[in-house]
Order: structure tokens, then sequence, then C-alpha cells
């Protein structure tokens, strides 16, 4: 059986129309999935964060001024300050082990009740900002090596009200794949529990 040689010459232009064909759609395709595997990684890394940072939360308002013991099995198993045993909950937590994030800092903010009932970061209070600054491991990032508010310092009297805070963990997302960094914060604001 003789091949008729018009049809010859459109099977041979057919042939290579398969290949770039597959190469147009599977980059897209590659491109798509590549998308969703690092949008899923990214909102594992924030619901990560902002679930240490809800820990941290609790453990600073429900200490209030007094420092409780650390948690078990943290190294060093020293008692610091009640932010620095919040930030070895969080470590617990997780925060340290999250794939592709970089936490660079974690502050502690004396907040401020205006009039209108919103809260601002008190800058002056403290003989200049009422930060308190830490790196991931608990260590104090504040000039001097002390932190401006005090934790023994914070009102946690229920006749005058208790104070409010706001915790704020700054860190790195990095993409998948990729050396592009986002850099992010995750803030929290609360109010101290009263103690007796």
């Amino acid at each position: 059986m003789k091949v008729d040689p018009r049809r010859k010459r459109r099977l041979r232009r057919t042939s290579g129309q398969g290949l770039v064909e597959f190469a147009l759609v599977a980059s897209l395709f590659f491109f798509v999935v590549f998308s969703i595997v690092n949008a899923g990684f990214f909102l594992y890394a924030r619901n990560a964060v902002s679930y240490a940072a809800d820990v941290g939360v609790a453990e600073i308002a429900a200490e209030g001024s007094v420092s409780g013991p650390p948690p078990t099995g943290v190294t060093p198993a020293s008692p610091g300050n009640v932010d620095q045993v919040a930030i070895a909950y969080m470590d617990l937590a997780g925060l340290n082990r999250i794939p592709l994030v970089n936490v660079t800092e974690i502050d502690v903010w004396k907040e401020i009740q205006n009039s209108n009932g919103t809260l601002n970061d008190n800058t002056t209070g403290c003989g200049g900002a009422c930060e308190d600054r830490y790196d991931i491991n608990g260590n104090i990032l504040n000039s001097g090596g002390t932190v401006p508010w005090q934790p023994s310092s914070r009102n946690t009297s229920s006749a005058s009200g208790p104070d409010f805070a706001r915790l704020v963990i700054t860190y790195k997302y990095q993409l998948l794949l990729n050396s592009a960094t986002f850099q992010m914060t995750s803030s929290n604001t609360f109010r101290l529990e009263p103690q007796s």
C-alpha cells in the first residue's frame, strides 16, 4: 500500500505540533501547581505563627506581672521574666520550627487607651518607647540588656483597670524554591488579666 505524498507531508507537520502544544500547556500546568503549593505553605506558615502568638498572648495575659515557671523541657530551664517564659511556650508551640519562616524579633508593647477607646503604642511612658524587644530565644534586644517596660511594673489591679499590651512577632517568609522573602508581622492586642 502506497502512502500519498501529500498525506505524508501533513503527518510530518502535525507530529511536531503535539510536542509544542504539550510544552505550552505543561509549563502553565506546572506554574499553577507550584503556585498552589507555595500558597499552601504560606497559609500554613501564617496560621502557625498566629497560633504561637495566641499561646504567647495567653501566657502573658494570665501571668500579668509575675513570672511563672518555664515550661518543662525548655533549655535553659531558668526562670526569666513573663515575656521570656511566654516566648518559651511559643517555642514549644512550634514557632521556631515552621518551614520557610525565620522569626527575627518578638516585641511586647505597652498600650495606651485613648478617650475614644482606641489603643496606641506607648512611645514615651518608659523614658522612651515602652517596647520590650526579644529574639526567638528570649534574649533581650533592647540596649543595655534591660527592658523598658519591666513585667514587674505592669498593672494587673482590677480596681484601676489592668494594662493593655500588644505582642508583635516579626518574621521573614521565604518562597519555596525561590530566594524571594516577605517581611511579615503578627500583631495581637490584649488586656492583662486582673490579679488579686
